[in-house]
C-alpha cells in the first residue's frame, strides 16, 4: 500500500532485476543471467554467463592468465546495454550494446574496454584497443567469497551508479553517471538570497484532523504509519525552518526537524539530518520541491513536485513565498523571520 505524506507518494523502492535462464533451456555450466538498472530515465542492462569457483581459488593469474583480456563471465562475451549516452569513469559512451572486456592485470587501477562487436565468443580474447571505448576499473577485494560470479549496480544515487562485478573476493567497479537534463546547483551568491531562517504554515497539506483521529483509533494501524499520523496530529502547522546552502553539492535545501526523521526511517537512513527538501531551480524565484533523505535526492518528478515562488524586497532579497500543489493549491506559505 503506497502511503501519502505531505505530498509523497512512498511505494517500495526499485531495485536491480537479476533474471536467470529458464529452466526449460539448455543446462550449461555457467547460466546466462541479465541484471538491470533504471538511473534517472536511462536503463543500463547486463547480459552475461555465469561461472561459479568450484573449488578453485586464484582468478586472474590462475582462472585467467594476467595480461589477456577478459569478459567478465563466460559463454559468449558479457554485454552492456544502455538505452541513452551515458559517462563512464569520466568517457562518454554512447547509446548501445558493446561487449565488455578488462584488462587483465597485476594492479588495481585497470581498463575496460567496450566493443562494438557484440557477438563473440569469450575465446579467443580481442586485445585491449584503442580504437574503441576504454574506460577506467577499478579493482578491489571484497570481504566475502562469492561462488558464483555476479554484476550488479551499487551506490545508487539521483543520477548515478557504480557497475560492480564479484566473483570470489574480486570486487571490479566502474562509475556511471547519467544527464537527467536537470540541474541541481544553485551559486552560492544566488543562493545567499534564500538563506536563513523562515516561519512556515502547511496547514493547506495535512490531513483533516477527523481523517487523523480516526486513522489513530484504527487497531490495524501499523507503527510507521502511526507515527505518521502523530507527527500530523502533534507538529504545529506553524514552524520555523531554515533555508541552508550545501558549498560541496551547490544545493539548497529547506530543513525541517520535526519530519525528516520519520522519512529517514522509511529507508534506514540516519534520521538525525534535518535537510528535508532540495530546491530544485527552474527560474529566478522559482524552484520544484523534491524530498531530500541524508542530504540525498531521493526521486525527481517535476509533474508531480510542488513549486516554490519566492518574492523580493528592493534588494533583491527573498522575503516570503508559495508553495502550490500540480492542482494548483497552495499546500505551504513562508515569510522570512532571520538570515
Amino acid at each position: 500500500m503506497a502511503l501519502r505524506i505531505s505530498g509523497l507518494i512512498l511505494t517500495p523502492i526499485a531495485l536491480p532485476l537479476i533474471v536467470v535462464g529458464s529452466a526449460s533451456a539448455q543446462i550449461v555450466a555457467s547460466e546466462l543471467a541479465t541484471v538491470t538498472q533504471t538511473i534517472a530515465g536511462t536503463e543500463l542492462e547486463v547480459v552475461y554467463s555465469r561461472p561459479s569457483l568450484r573449488g578453485r581459488a586464484l582468478i586472474f593469474g590462475g582462472i585467467h592468465p594476467i595480461g589477456e583480456a577478459w569478459t567478465g563471465g563466460a559463454n559468449e562475451a558479457t554485454e552492456l546495454r544502455l538505452s541513452k549516452d551515458v559517462t563512464i569513469g569520466g568517457v562518454t559512451v554512447p547509446a548501445g550494446g558493446y561487449s565488455v572486456w578488462f584488462d587483465v592485470q597485476e594492479g588495481n587501477e585497470w581498463r575496460a574496454m567496450l566493443h562494438e562487436d557484440t557477438t563473440m565468443y569469450h575465446g579467443p580474447h580481442p586485445p585491449i584497443d584503442e580504437e574503441q571505448i576504454i574506460v577506467p576499473v577499478s579493482r578491489e577485494k571484497g570481504e566475502d567469497m562469492v561462488e558464483t560470479l555476479e554484476w550488479g549496480f551499487e551506490d545508487l544515487g539521483w543520477n548515478d551508479a557504480t557497475v560492480t562485478l564479484a566473483w570470489g573476493q574480486e570486487r571490479l567497479r566502474m562509475h556511471v553517471e547519467v544527464d537527467a537534463g536537470i540541474t541541481l546547483e544553485v551559486p552560492e551568491d544566488e543562493a545567499a538570497r534564500y538563506v536563513g531562517e523562515w516561519r512556515i504554515d502547511d496547514s493547506g497539506d495535512r490531513p483533516d484532523p477527523q481523517e487523523i483521529e480516526e486513522a489513530l483509533g484504527s487497531p490495524d494501524l501499523d507503527d510507521l504509519t502511526r507515527r505518521y499520523y502523530e507527527a500530523m496530529r502533534d507538529t504545529p502547522t506553524e514552524r520555523t525552518v531554515e533555508i541552508v546552502h550545501d558549498p560541496d553539492t551547490g544545493w539548497l535545501f529547506r530543513t525541517d526537524p520535526e519530519f525528516a526523521p520519520l522519512f529517514a526511517t522509511f529507508s534506514g537512513l540516519d534520521g538525525t539530518d534535518p535537510r528535508f527538501e532540495i530546491l530544485v531551480p527552474r527560474g529566478e524565484g522559482f524552484f520544484v520541491l523534491t524530498r531530500s533523505l541524508g542530504g540525498q535526492l531521493m526521486g525527481f518528478y517535476p509533474e508531480f513536485s510542488p513549486i516554490a515562488e519566492f518574492l523580493f524586497d528592493d534588494q533583491g532579497r527573498a522575503v516570503s513565498f508559495e508553495v502550490r500543489n500540480p492542482d494548483d493549491q497552495i499546500v505551504m506559505t513562508g515569510e522570512r523571520v532571520g538570515g
